[in-house]
């Protein structure tokens, strides 16, 4: 399993970190992550998934992406030399960049709205407009080459939210017409670890609830979200692991049984296995202040 769960991104320089159209035509793998700063993720070509927020979105080009901060998320495209996965990516501090905002009320309603989950979508077609959304991601990456960059990303955050209003009008007025998706199965399941990740798995349980059997429940959620329902299920209960032991004193022990894992000596185990370091290394250098 990747170790890079949590990407530690460093604001110190430059309130952002911009990746301009970066592209794999092999050896991509998706893996489920999160970070302290927002990030948008915007798709040039490629085909797939991205999960966040117990929901599957399709990827596909022309698609703007939302993370908020320590949310837990991951990309999974198939990606070959004949169909590469080309993308444009900014993560920035939201702290910073959110206050400069306080002045255009509207558009500090929405990234409010984006930043803490109360508008719960978080992907947006621009399919139809992908050229003018690229230009834009290509005027960025040149004005960030001059001394303006405070500016010019204040400004090109503006022009994304500016998009997304109007993208988000777009969707309330098609939704008068339009009949609500149904849940994936993936989604369901998701939700459902979600309500019981804490608790001892029961496979058998999860199953009955669906009305599935236990090996179509694990083959819908590997061919839904490109992984295997133990590694969702671990990083779940390994993310709020690491939640609690940055803003609790609770012992190692007690925490592993929070997240439904009994065993400490397993949960220490699965724990250095999936971060990279054992939980009381992690606390002592991620504890907050």
């Amino acid at each position: 399993m990747n170790h890079r769960l949590f990407e530690s991104i460093l604001f110190d320089v430059k309130p952002f970190q911009w990746i301009y159209r970066r592209i794999s035509d092999h050896d991509f793998r998706g893996f489920y992550h999160w970070h302290q700063g927002c990030e948008f993720l915007f798709v040039h070509r490629g085909q797939g998934r991205v999960i966040v927020n117990q929901q599957t979105y399709e990827l596909k080009p022309g698609m703007l992406f939302f993370f908020q901060p320590f949310q837990l998320h991951k990309v999974h495209v198939e990606v070959s030399h004949q169909t590469p996965y080309e993308r444009s990516i900014l993560h920035f501090d939201h702290i910073s960049q959110g206050k400069n905002l306080q002045v255009f009320p509207g558009l500090n309603t929405l990234f409010y709205r984006l930043q803490n989950g109360i508008y719960e979508n978080q992907a947006f077609d621009f399919s139809d407009r992908s050229h003018y959304i690229a230009d834009m991601f290509d005027a960025f990456n040149q004005s960030i080459e001059t001394n303006n960059w405070e500016e010019d990303c204040q400004l090109f955050l503006m022009q994304l939210l500016s998009c997304i209003r109007v993208n988000t009008l777009e969707i309330d007025t098609s939704f008068q017409h339009e009949t609500i998706r149904s849940l994936r199965y993936s989604e369901t399941i998701m939700q459902w670890i979600e309500e019981h990740y804490m608790e001892v798995f029961d496979l058998e349980k999860l199953a009955n609830e669906l009305h599935l059997s236990k090996p179509y429940v694990s083959r819908i959620f590997k061919r839904e979200t490109g992984s295997n329902l133990t590694e969702y299920l671990t990083v779940r209960r390994v993310k709020q692991a690491c939640h609690l032991l940055q803003m609790t004193n609770d012992s190692v022990e007690l925490i592993g049984e929070q997240v439904g894992i009994g065993n400490v000596s397993y949960f220490i185990h699965l724990f250095k296995k999936t971060i990279g370091t054992t939980p009381h290394q992690y606390r002592l250098s991620h504890q907050a202040i």
